[in-house]
């Protein structure tokens, strides 16, 4: 039971990433089962126009092909024609945020056993606030018709992080968060048409 109860809070604080998504409604998701990248590298450079690979990019690239594969579509060879091609770009952002601080002030109150004793407490009083720098990444992931070269589906997560802090088991858990919603299920294309 103990056992039990541990493993359910420890799934409860596993963390999460805010993922959106968008697809044209009239896409007959059915039809896909190839793929292949539509870029080498993704979209935004850095100021050093870099020709090479990074590790970032690696990463995301092999995340996205491993979830691909576990979801059953294949990737197409170079002379193959796909069904589909995926697209991905993530940037960095630097970003701030105001966050209060609080003062604690000792207070003098009745205790709560016996109702004569004295207890020490402390009241928050709001004193300043401080603003913080963080970083902000985002990853989209597109979904392209390889015929018509119309985005047929778009998927995106943002988190609080930095290039060095997206591991390899990091940047896995965040495209599998955006590939868990590829394809749309036949519920969401429904209520998407209201």
């Amino acid at each position: 039971m103990m056992m039990a109860l541990l493993v359910v809070g420890f799934t409860g604080c596993a963390t999460t990433y805010n993922v959106a998504t968008d697809f044209d409604k009239g896409t007959n998701f059915q039809a896909y089962k190839t793929w292949r990248w539509y870029q080498d590298q993704p979209v935004a450079k850095d100021s050093t126009n870099r020709r090479y690979t990074t590790f970032l990019d690696k990463r995301v690239k092999n995340a996205v092909e491993t979830e691909m594969q576990r979801r059953g579509f294949q990737k197409a060879s170079a002379s193959d024609k796909p069904d589909m091609l995926l697209a991905y770009d993530f940037t960095i952002e630097n970003q701030q945020r105001l966050s209060p601080d609080f003062v604690s002030i000792p207070s003098i109150g009745f205790g709560y056993w016996y109702g004569y004793r004295y207890a020490y407490g402390y009241n928050r009083m709001f004193n300043t606030s401080t603003l913080q720098d963080y970083q902000q990444g985002t990853l989209i992931l597109d979904v392209v018709d390889a015929k018509s070269n119309e985005l047929i589906w778009r998927g995106s997560s943002e988190t609080a992080a930095t290039e060095r802090s997206l591991t390899d088991e990091k940047v896995q858990l965040i495209v599998s968060s955006i590939l868990a919603k590829f394809p749309p299920q036949t519920d969401e294309r429904a209520t998407a048409r209201r």
